[in-house]
């Protein structure tokens, strides 16, 4: 696992909109397959890791274990058809303090995440009624571990970021404070240009072309 990453990080990502950040950067954006499932606020946390190579509930339940305040739970789901997060996984991170909840495969209980959705960010590429069972055949070996999510390979304590447009998984250290500063400068800009356009100005001096 990293280092704890600063809260003034935390802090100033919580404030730029991930399609801002998408003016920068290219890489780290899991594909339209990752959607928000409720609509909670902007997700931000280090990633606590979740293989779920078989779909042993269990497993799901020593993750929750493992969290610690401000983090995200991020799980694969190897078969792609099983739920390993619904109403009592989502009040179990809850009461752990997650930030949110990202999971290369279903969810369910969809009606109880809406509810939390102020608490619990969850994002996911889908709906199942089908959820994981009490095997207990996993191991301690598919936690903490890298997994690849929708594309995008995630490590223990990567951020990972998440709002109604998607799922953007950054290094410990974030952007970089230069793309950081741009990002947050462009969005501080967004309203007194928006206003201008609507205002009638010419669009060639407004946006270059």
């Amino acid at each position: 696992m990293s280092d704890a990453i600063p809260a003034e990080l935390i802090e100033a990502l919580r404030e730029v909109e991930l399609p801002t950040l998408g003016h920068f950067l290219e890489e780290g954006f899991c594909t339209p397959r990752m959607v928000p499932i409720n609509a909670g606020a902007q997700m931000v946390g280090p990633a606590r890791t979740l293989d779920l190579r078989e779909p042993d509930a269990l497993a799901v339940n020593r993750a929750l274990h493992g969290l610690n305040p401000g983090d995200v739970l991020v799980i694969r789901v190897a078969s792609g058809i099983h739920a390993p997060v619904g109403a009592v996984t989502a009040a179990a991170a809850i009461a752990q303090g997650a930030a949110g909840i990202v999971v290369d495969g279903p969810v369910t209980d969809v009606c109880a995440l809406h509810d939390v959705q102020d608490r619990l960010p969850v994002f996911a590429t889908g709906l199942i009624a089908r959820t994981t069972k009490r095997t207990g055949r996993l191991g301690d070996d598919v936690l903490d571990c890298a997994v690849d999510i929708d594309g995008v390979m995630v490590s223990p304590g990567d951020l990972v970021l998440g709002d109604r447009q998607g799922v953007l998984v950054l290094p410990p250290a974030g952007p970089g404070d230069e793309i950081l500063q741009a990002a947050l400068a462009s969005d501080r800009g967004e309203s007194a240009l928006l206003a201008r356009i609507a205002a009638g100005e010419d669009l060639r001096e407004l946006l270059p072309g």
